[in-house]
């Protein structure tokens, strides 16, 4: 293994920079789509934003992000966002870390204050035999309350309706996107502060399921002008797609772009 037992300086990871470090992502790249059930065959749900082909937010990171990242972008992502703690959307944040640390990248984490303790309780006993550059070092973590600045962009952060109270939350960049992270429907959001036809992602599955969206609770639950702006991810089957696109709906499928 390379010994960093010297090394101090961390630094960005993209082996590109932007032009302009002020812009909003123009696309969206989903890494894998499936629900923790169906993740072996269809990839954990994360999601690249990008700008101009070049990754700008990374959100989630489950077991099979980080391959699947470097096989798109062949880098590493500087920048991750977390929604909850489900290891399908945490668990490769420890893979992350120790490809991070090796490299001496550094990369920024965003995630909701409410999440703070338990990740950090996840990622106690992670770190590398050599040297002393720990989790928080490789890690720059950012506590968000409501919103963050990212790349000079304003993005909002609103709790979701996933297991307990305050577990989980979504992503929303006004004008651009929305993205759920595991919910049910959430009308009192996407009704009262998506207004500005943004590209919303949602949770949805076939099936009724206490945390997690169904078809016919996303059709039953939203207006017809939030409903045509909706792409499906977090589902259980490839053939799943075929009934999404019979009820006029969307669904994202892995490494193709999304125009935001």
């Amino acid at each position: 293994m390379k010994d960093i037992t010297k090394t101090t300086e961390l630094h960005a990871v993209n082996p590109k920079s932007f032009v302009d470090s002020h812009c909003k992502p123009d696309a969206a790249v989903f890494l894998g789509v499936g629900s923790a059930a169906s993740a072996a065959t269809l990839g954990c749900s994360a999601c690249v934003l990008t700008h101009k082909g070049l990754p700008w937010l990374l959100i989630d990171c489950g077991f099979d992000t980080v391959s699947r990242y470097k096989k798109h972008f062949s880098s590493l992502p500087d920048a991750v966002f977390i929604t909850h703690l489900h290891y399908d959307h945490v668990g490769g944040l420890e893979q992350l870390y120790f490809q991070a640390a090796l490299s001496q990248h550094q990369i920024t984490l965003y995630a909701p204050a409410e999440l703070i303790v338990g990740l950090c309780n996840m990622l106690a006993y992670t770190g590398l035999s050599e040297g002393t550059c720990g989790v928080w070092q490789v890690f720059r973590l950012f506590p968000i309350s409501e919103s963050f600045l990212h790349r000079g962009q304003r993005i909002h952060s609103y709790a979701v309706r996933h297991h307990e109270p305050n577990s989980a939350f979504s992503l929303h960049l006004p004008g651009s996107l929305f993205y759920s992270g595991d919910t049910k429907a959430i009308p009192e959001l996407l009704h009262h502060r998506v207004s500005n036809g943004e590209v919303i992602f949602h949770d949805c599955g076939l099936a009724n399921n206490p945390s997690h969206c169904s078809l016919n609770e996303l059709l039953m639950s939203y207006r017809e002008d939030i409903i045509k702006n909706i792409w499906i991810y977090h589902y259980q089957h490839q053939e799943d797609v075929v009934k999404f696109e019979r009820a006029g709906l969307k669904a994202a499928i892995a490494e193709q772009p999304i125009a935001l």
